[in-house]
């Protein structure tokens, strides 16, 4: 691929252009859970103390994210204005967003290094995958979570690569372990990284307790940088993941926590969110793949997109095509590692990569089974799972592509339309403009002092 440093600094040009501008322009505190993920935050920078699980709706999230965030806000000048702070917060998720798409090239090229352009058509789906371009530009915890195990995975081929280096075991773990305090579900990362390590470790030293020592590395630096989270929540709660949502028992359950979902609702596959991703009748509770799909290919949710504007249904119909023609890829390119027909030159690479993707769907199946809500079922919990899902991707075009040029062509000419198109329809104030400010839509449904704090300032511009 001659062409192939241009092509990576033009994805990446565009995927800087488009957060940036709509991190500029959306209304301040959009974003699924906007407000909230700015309580938490401002919580730290007002009260210098993190608050508890119970205390707000979004205050079970480990703190990593909201404490960083709040030290940039507290070495911002005041004299900036809300506005411009706020554009600088929002700055660390377009940031993610980019580290998150490098992290998967470097990932393709470390697994193939003699195929380049799987890492390229992997980090293009990356960047334009549509469910990370809302968070990219907005507050929230999960695309610096999804970075920071995407950079785990890749130096986690350099400990498979190298299993009798400590040094490089310990900065996995540390990063690996770093993510998991800022988004519990980068966990199943950090279990398919142990069990990858053992796996290497056996084949070095077979199965002997000498055989343990990377994984054991690995762990003890995850646990040092994020057990103390998990400390705090069984010392106040009685279990290590403190799944505490706001303070209003009554709202809650009017929102659908409390009884757990059906089974047969994973075994349903109405297509009927496919046709009409405004609807969000009650229904939708009972097709959990169907309504993942949609929230991973379009924003049903809409918090970018306004999914009742009159477009809504074109636009999402794009988008749930190229996602079912990268979804079919992905699978053929599962295919290909388990039949081993693509040699993955890191040991055990393919099967850790099988491993991240397995781990991020049963996570997921069980948070949605446990949180029997419509907006669980929201494609960016899946997020830590993307860096392996896009590799596969970009491993079944590339064995697309060397079956003729004409189908390598094709590869290339599919995903140019998908990076255009996803681009086009995401830029907020293009083609679906932002109507209204979910904020507004947040606030009302429920708030308390913190969130209405952060709601004054950024909004209404009142300092409290």
């Amino acid at each position: 691929m001659r062409r192939g440093p241009l092509i990576i600094v033009a994805l990446f040009a565009l995927a800087a252009a488009l957060r940036m501008h709509n991190a500029w322009v959306a209304p301040p505190l959009s974003g699924f859970d906007g407000p909230f993920h700015a309580a938490y935050m401002g919580v730290v920078y007002h009260d210098h103390r993190l608050p508890l699980p119970h205390e707000g709706w979004s205050t079970f999230h480990p703190p990593l994210y909201y404490a960083t965030t709040a030290a940039l806000w507290t070495a911002l000048p005041d004299l900036l204005g809300p506005r411009w702070i706020l554009y600088a917060l929002r700055l660390v998720n377009v940031l993610a967003g980019l580290g998150l798409g490098l992290a998967v090239f470097g990932i393709g090229r470390r697994a193939v290094p003699d195929r380049p352009q799987v890492a390229v058509y992997a980090a293009a789906i990356a960047l334009f995958l549509p469910m990370h371009i809302g968070p990219a530009s907005f507050l929230g915890n999960e695309l610096p979570a999804a970075a920071l195990a995407a950079l785990g995975i890749w130096l986690l081929f350099g400990c498979l690569e190298k299993p009798e280096n400590s040094g490089r075991a310990l900065l996995c773990g540390a990063v690996l372990g770093a993510a998991v305090l800022t988004k519990v579900n980068a966990l199943c990362v950090l279990a398919a990284a142990g069990i990858g390590l053992l796996f290497v470790g056996a084949r070095s030293h077979g199965w002997r307790f000498s055989s343990l020592k990377p994984a054991a590395l690995l762990g003890a630096a995850a646990l040092l940088v994020s057990g103390g989270y998990f400390a705090r929540n069984v010392y106040h709660y009685g279990e290590p993941i403190a799944m505490q949502v706001g303070p209003v028992p009554a709202l809650m359950a009017q929102q659908g926590y409390g009884p757990a979902r059906p089974l047969d609702a994973y075994l349903s596959l109405a297509p009927d969110v496919l046709f009409d991703p405004a609807d969000k009748a009650a229904r939708r509770r009972s097709q959990v793949w169907p309504v993942t799909f949609a929230s991973v290919w379009f924003d049903i949710h809409g918090t970018t997109l306004q999914v009742r504007d009159p477009d809504a249904r074109i636009f999402s119909r794009i988008l749930f095509a190229c996602g079912g023609v990268i979804t079919a890829m992905t699978l053929l390119g599962l295919f290909a590692i388990l039949g081993r027909r693509v040699r993955v030159a890191v040991p055990y690479g393919g099967t850790t990569l099988v491993l991240v993707g397995a781990l991020a769907l049963a996570a997921y199946a069980g948070f949605t089974y446990r949180i029997a809500t419509l907006s669980a079922l929201k494609g960016t919990y899946l997020s830590p799972g993307v860096p392996a899902f896009a590799v596969l991707a970009g491993l079944g075009f590339d064995l697309l592509g060397r079956q003729r040029a004409a189908l390598s062509a094709l590869a290339a000419a599919f995903l140019t339309v998908f990076v255009l198109a996803s681009t086009a329809i995401s830029w907020i104030g293009w083609l679906a403009p932002m109507q209204v400010n979910p904020a507004d839509f947040y606030i009302r449904a429920y708030s308390d002092e913190a969130s209405r704090r952060v709601y004054e300032y950024f909004v209404l511009g009142r300092e409290r």
